[in-house]
């Protein structure tokens, strides 16, 4: 370790004990943080950057201004009615990753190549791209969150070149649809039915594992009132659901089980043995337990790790009320009037790298050793083993704290992979000066004043080190940016 690094990590531990978000906590209500990176004990920021900070992968440089003039529902409808904001800035950077527009038929021919991973890889790549630069940044976030509830493995057979026209033609057009919409397009993926060995499920072999997973994860939840009959059942619905050599969905009745099933006390009846799958999606889609299971998850992600019932009970409304449509339930999490006590939630280390770039202008140039960091602090995009789907609470992130200092640290100094951050000209864009530029930064990365013990901390360090640079590596490495 060099010994720029040590001073950066010594001064780590002394922001950690002046820093706001640092202060100590009953652990039996937060077990496994560390003392540096505990919960807040209040959110001092400002409204609208609360909001921007749930509702986007982080604040550009003025962007809290705009938002706050524009007014937080007049944005938000904004950012809903999502096609109406001009991408092209964003669409122009993917250009070069030419596997994400192919056909089925072409991206088929990766699998056993030598270039196979290059399918998985641009789809990373660019994923991380359209969190840092899209202008659509609600409806990537909630491609984000419907990416994790119907999680799937890159890395399993085929699932890495299905992947990518699981994301392209079932997550990002139905993100921001109804939910009955995403789960039918989602049960007939052939990434899907790969990844969950729906293909494997016939007559002569009946795979329980969709059938179990769509109810356990998807749908239901695991308290949600099904029996393993049920899951025997909704198999039997699924049996001959595969994909055809031309890689897509296909239904093939020599594969299916014949004769009635029945479901969650339904009867499925057997008259058109394709329609049984179906008939399952919508008992599914319309169940009560759905609702709650799902919009839980929302509010877990939009506020807070242990989400509050008064919110949940307001999104289940609005899914009743308009019949699952995600617009809807979106916008009644983020309008609620609780919404701005919520505390920060811990940054899960995509949205860190993320709000990182966002917040200094950075420029990225797609350099794949930034999803291998990802991978190393276990958050590449789709790589999460299981089909649970990344989880999202502080405690499962809490660890890798080292991991998370460097990169604050290596993105300001020019150390990040593809990453290049021009301090200069984020200071003369903030129009700080001498005198208040540590402040105006406090401002831009934290989104509140600095206390006074974190001004003291980081203008000792400048003094001693006589390096604005390194200064707010240090300010962007600090335990109050981990949380957002």
């Amino acid at each position: 370790m060099s010994l720029s690094r040590r001073n950066f990590l010594k001064a780590m531990l002394v922001t950690g004990a002046a820093t706001g978000c640092s202060t100590v906590i009953d652990q039996q209500t937060q077990p496994g943080l560390p003392v540096n990176l505990t919960l807040p004990t209040s959110n001092t920021r400002h409204p609208t950057a609360h909001l921007l900070n749930r509702a986007t992968f982080g604040p550009r440089p003025g962007q809290i201004a705009e938002v706050a003039t524009i007014g937080h529902e007049q944005w938000i409808d904004q950012q809903l009615d999502y096609k109406s904001i001009d991408d092209d800035n964003v669409n122009l950077r993917l250009r070069r990753y030419d596997t994400l527009r192919m056909n089925t038929r072409d991206l088929l021919a990766f699998n056993g190549s030598r270039n196979r991973s290059l399918v998985r890889d641009q789809l990373a790549v660019a994923t991380l791209i359209r969190a840092v630069y899209s202008k659509r940044q609600l409806f990537e976030v909630m491609v984000g969150f419907w990416s994790d509830h119907f999680s799937m493995y890159h890395f399993k057979d085929h699932v890495g070149t299905y992947k990518t026209i699981d994301d392209r033609e079932v997550i990002r057009p139905h993100a921001l649809g109804t939910f009955a919409a995403l789960l039918r397009a989602s049960a007939h993926s052939p990434a899907m039915l790969y990844y969950l060995d729906n293909t494997e499920n016939r007559t002569d072999q009946i795979n329980e594992n969709y059938a179990r997973e769509i109810m356990e994860l998807h749908t239901l939840g695991v308290d949600g009132g099904y029996t393993e009959q049920d899951i025997k059942e909704v198999a039997k619905c699924f049996t001959g659901w595969t994909v055809n050599g031309r890689g897509e969905f296909a239904f093939r009745p020599e594969d299916h089980v014949t004769g009635e099933k029945y479901v969650l006390g339904e009867v499925i009846l057997s008259d058109d043995p394709k329609a049984e799958g179906n008939r399952v999606l919508d008992i599914l889609a319309n169940h009560p337990e759905t609702a709650r299971f799902v919009c839980t998850k929302l509010v877990r992600r939009f506020i807070a790790d242990e989400p509050p019932t008064p919110i949940i009970d307001t999104a289940v409304m609005t899914w009743q009320q308009t019949h699952g449509d995600i617009r809807s339930i979106v916008r009644s999490i983020l309008t609620h009037e609780t919404f701005t006590t919520a505390l920060p939630k811990l940054k899960r280390p995509f949205t860190l790298i993320a709000s990182l770039l966002r917040v200094t202008n950075a420029r990225y140039d797609g350099d794949m050793g930034l999803i291998r960091l990802l991978s190393d602090m276990g958050h590449r995009p789709f790589a999460w083993t299981m089909p649970d789907g990344y989880p999202d609470t502080a405690e499962s992130w809490s660890g890798g704290m080292l991991h998370r200092w460097n990169i604050g640290i290596d993105a300001i100094n020019g150390n990040l992979p593809g990453v290049s951050v021009d301090v200069e000209g984020l200071l003369q864009a903030a129009n700080a000066t001498e005198h208040t530029w540590l402040d105006v930064m406090g401002q831009l990365f934290l989104k509140r004043n600095l206390t006074a013990a974190e001004h003291t901390e980081f203008q000792r360090f400048y003094s001693l080190h006589n390096s604005k640079r390194h200064t707010l590596g240090l300010l962007a490495a600090s335990p109050a940016f981990q949380w957002r």
